[in-house]
């Protein structure tokens, strides 16, 4: 029974009005599929009584009309029945010249795609058939033709772009990877912590592992609940107290009033510190970490800070704000 034609289907108007090669003869066209109703729904969408459509079933049947009559595009499914059109492509461009190819894959694979890839087809389908983008393909393959022009590399482009869009994913899959492994070693460190030192150099070992070069000082309360300064740390080596306590000292007063990790740009808010060091502010930029093991109980704060060097990024931030609680955590315990 012939299948009935969906709406729109034979509507669709052929892009472009190149029927007719160099030589003056139409052009011809060779479909390959073992599906019977995709076969005859290309070959209803090609067969307009200009240009010459032949249809086959299987790879055997394409390389013996292909023989009788060279076709100057070949549109086939990559799987067939007793081979693939990839077979079809190399026998054609072998025997009866560089047959340029459309190929139709039901299989979106990463393999299957980079291994037709390799083939140069003008263009790869996947099902359902985008019939628009199939003939635009084909009249684009036939002006080329007819006119003797270079094909455009739009696959190459397609496929650079892809490249491109996956090195990315590679890379922050990557960098989460980095991210939850660290997270692991500084967890597995705070457990092994006995005292509030071996927290913070835990904490500051992780942070330098992930963001690279910092300075930084470790409050915690006292038994007069007053944050006091009992760890500096830094690379390559840690600044004095004095003037680990002035930079400290305004950002406990940010904290209070709000209890967040907050970034602060030394270079723009010199008054929030003593006059004694705001000549060392130009550059630097502050990562203030609260220690909070409990909502309304800051017991503790870490101030890392750079100088002259790249901002904290926000992967740093979060990383900060990720460390904040379990180190408060560690804290409390060991009290």
């Amino acid at each position: 029974m012939k299948r009935q034609r969906q709406v729109g289907e034979a509507e669709i108007p052929f892009a472009g009005s190149i029927r007719k090669m160099a030589q003056g003869r139409n052009a011809r066209i060779l479909i390959v599929d073992d599906e019977p109703e995709l076969r005859e729904l290309l070959f209803d969408a090609f067969n307009d009584g200009q240009m010459i459509v032949s249809v086959a079933a299987n790879g055997a049947e394409a390389i013996q009309l292909a023989r009788m009559q060279r076709p100057d595009i070949v549109i086939t499914d990559l799987c067939l029945g007793d081979c693939s059109g990839l077979d079809v492509i190399d026998h054609l461009r072998d025997n009866v010249g560089d047959v340029p190819a459309v190929l139709i894959t039901g299989h979106g694979d990463p393999d299957s795609l980079t291994e037709a890839s390799r083939h140069r087809p003008i263009e790869m389908m996947t099902k359902p058939l985008n019939l628009d983008r199939l003939r635009t393909a084909v009249s684009q393959e036939l002006y080329r033709l007819a006119h003797g022009n270079e094909r455009p590399d739009r696959l190459r482009d397609d496929l650079r772009g892809t490249c491109l869009e996956m090195t990315r994913a590679y890379r922050s899959l990557s960098d989460q990877v980095l991210h939850h492994r660290l997270m692991i070693q500084f967890q597995q460190g705070l457990l092994s912590a006995k005292t509030d030192d071996d927290v913070f150099r835990a904490f500051f070992r992780t942070f330098v592992r992930r963001a690279g070069a910092v300075s930084g000082a470790a409050l915690v309360c006292d038994a007069n609940a007053e944050l006091r300064i009992i760890g500096r740390f830094g690379v390559p080596q840690p600044d004095g107290l004095e003037f680990c306590k002035r930079l400290a000292d305004p950002m406990i007063d940010l904290l209070l009033a709000d209890p967040h990790v907050q970034l602060v740009d030394g270079g723009e808010e010199t008054e929030l510190f003593d006059e004694s060091i705001r000549r060392y502010l130009p550059g630097m930029n502050l990562l203030v970490v609260p220690l909070i093991p409990a909502p309304g109980e800051m017991i503790g704060v870490v101030v890392l800070y750079r100088k002259g060097e790249q901002p904290f990024n926000d992967e740093e931030i979060d990383l900060a704000k990720m460390m904040s609680y379990p180190t408060a955590a560690a804290v409390r315990r060991n009290d």
